[in-house]
């Protein structure tokens, strides 16, 4: 479930990127309507950073929306210079 979109790429319209998955509810604990921050972190498919590398735009959101039951925020970066860690 796609959550927010933060894009830190210098050319917004470029379809390619690396994205960084971090559930939403590591920014705001009450962002996940029904998930509450105890059901997120206990749900079988919770993590805590996780990325995409050399992937596009459409394809990052797709995941979101598909991977994860519960709110995810996507951090687009240029491709090549994602950070993670």
């Amino acid at each position: 479930m796609l959550g927010q979109i933060t894009d830190h790429r210098p050319d917004p319209r470029a379809e390619d990127c690396d994205a960084v998955f971090e559930p939403s509810i590591h920014d705001d604990p009450h962002v996940g309507g029904e998930w509450s921050y105890e059901a997120v972190t206990a749900h079988a498919d919770y993590f805590h950073v996780t990325a995409l590398y050399e992937t596009a735009v459409t394809h990052a959101i797709r995941h979101a929306e598909t991977a994860w039951p519960f709110p995810v925020n996507i951090y687009l970066y240029p491709k090549g210079s994602a950070p993670l860690g």
